[in-house]
């Protein structure tokens, strides 16, 4: 019989060392990666930005790229659960490269203002830069080094990169894959661009067209090739590796480019593909709803099964899909404004499936807890989206004064205090207050600026008041895996009991 309970509980501890293995990320292959979608705006009958976000959700797509910093989308993507990439346009580069205040203000307004309830991960600046007519590429290193000192300043840094949209122009070699390199003109502004990435642990983020590859080097690439279902593989003569598509040898250009400059292990962020679904009628046999379905449909399964590419194998790269409505006021040929994977009123014109990725939520959810661990029977008090900025700091004030919360973990230095934002602070001061009041759903009210949550809304260093972590009373100096490894092993030892 004791043999046996023995046996039942290593059963129990190899079943919990395992979550919390995957929970942490430190198991090679664990972190997870994802489709998204682009969001471009030039839409006739474009929906409300509350819409764009319920379309988002009722098709689990967890990730999303702006090509600015739209307040209303940004507001309406708040607990959501869904990931942001913010976009600086080409204009604003010029006033951020040539002074830290426009960037710092830029961040405060465009990034600050949103976290943590917007889960914005990255900014990307610019699009397409260096390849631009503009002539614009001397301003892009400067804005990248500003934006970045503004998140360390607001202490933003760890969660929320600064990269920049490449086209595949900058390649200047792409066939064979290992013959991969960067046109020597683009080089005194890439090589400082890569060790600012670099430096910065941030990723390099490019676009990636097999469309317009195959429309340019046809007869020599296969439509099959192009779409992921080529009937033979694709040999390198330098390396000897089996090409299967033609995603996968583009991308495989770029690692080698990078290699070829000394960033090998710089990760690849792919900002940009697709298929459009019309066009010409000269084009009809390439450019057609099946060939968007088979190319969007295929690229998705080809990420999500984190297959890497010949060069990388198993080693994911987050993509983002261009894009989610036809944007029909693009100027340019028919098939420029017909990207799109749905219309304005949320149908698809072609099926495609997003795979269920992901926990992708509605109604109020903070985003601040990274590992997002449900908290049993505990639920938190957070500020609500919208609340005005007045009347949180006057709840802030009372919570922190008359109400006697302890406000020390949100004063200057302290783990609580970044982001130095009202909204942040109150959430922090109210949830410590419906804590003390034993979770009494009548004092997370603040006269409607405050709701209540299941999810932990703790981030980094900051343990809000009723965080399991806080509960076992754990080293919050810790990294965040840690934390999750040891809260779920003390769940372990009481079930054990």
């Amino acid at each position: 019989m004791e043999a046996e309970l023995r046996w039942h509980r290593m059963q129990v501890w190899a079943c919990g060392l395992c979550l919390v293995l995957l929970l942490a990320g430190c198991c090679p292959g664990s972190e997870a990666t994802f489709v998204g979608v682009c969001y471009g705006q030039c839409v006739t009958n474009l929906p409300s930005s509350q819409k764009v976000v319920q379309l988002l959700q009722a098709q689990s797509i967890p990730r999303v790229r702006l090509f600015d910093a739209d307040s209303g989308v940004l507001r309406a993507l708040a607990y959501t659960n869904i990931q942001v990439v913010v976009g600086m346009t080409n204009s604003e580069m010029s006033g951020v490269a040539q002074s830290e205040a426009v960037a710092y203000a830029w961040v405060s307004n465009n990034v600050a203002a949103y976290l943590p309830a917007t889960r914005i991960i990255a900014i990307a600046v610019g699009s397409e830069v260096i390849t631009s007519p503009l002539n614009i590429s001397s301003l892009l290193v400067p804005a990248m080094i500003n934006l970045n000192s503004a998140l360390v300043s607001a202490g933003l840094d760890g969660q929320v990169k600064v990269s920049t949209p490449h086209a595949m122009g900058v390649i200047q070699n792409s066939f064979p894959p290992s013959a991969g390199s960067f046109y020597s003109s683009f080089v005194p502004v890439i090589q400082p661009l890569l060790s600012f990435l670099s430096q910065t642990q941030s990723f390099f983020m490019v676009n990636v067209y097999p469309f317009y590859t195959f429309q340019n080097e046809n007869p020599r690439v296969s439509l099959d090739y192009a779409l992921f279902q080529p009937k033979t593989g694709t040999v390198d003569p330098n390396s000897g590796l089996v090409y299967f598509n033609l995603f996968d040898a583009q991308v495989d250009a770029v690692y080698y480019a990078l290699e070829a400059l000394g960033y090998s292990n710089l990760s690849l962020v792919i900002t940009e593909t697709g298929w459009p679904s019309m066009g010409y009628a000269s084009e009809v046999n390439v450019v057609n709803f099946q060939n968007a379905a088979a190319y969007n449909g295929n690229l998705i399964k080809h990420i999500l099964q984190k297959n890497g590419t010949p060069l990388k194998p198993g080693i994911g790269i987050d993509t983002y899909i261009f894009e989610l409505f036809n944007e029909d006021q693009l100027p340019g040929p028919t098939s420029v404004r017909n990207w799109g994977l749905f219309r304005p009123d949320g149908t698809k014109y072609y099926d495609i499936s997003f795979g269920g990725q992901g926990s992708i939520s509605g109604g109020t959810v903070p985003s601040g807890n990274p590992g997002q661990i449900p908290i049993v029977n505990r639920t938190f008090c957070i500020t609500s989206v919208g609340a005005s900025f007045t009347g949180l700091q006057s709840a802030l004030d009372w919570a922190c004064g008359k109400a006697r919360v302890d406000c020390s973990a949100i004063q200057p230095g302290q783990d609580c205090y970044l982001p130095d934002t009202v909204a942040s602070h109150a959430s922090y001061a109210f949830n410590s207050y419906y804590q003390d009041s034993g979770m009494d759903p009548s004092s997370c009210s603040f006269s409607g600026l405050a709701s209540i949550t299941s999810l932990d809304p703790s981030y980094g260093k900051c343990v809000y008041e009723g965080s399991y972590m806080s509960i076992a009373r754990l080293s919050v100096s810790e990294p965040l895996w840690v934390l999750q490894l040891l809260a779920v092993f003390l769940l372990l030892i009481s079930l054990q009991q």
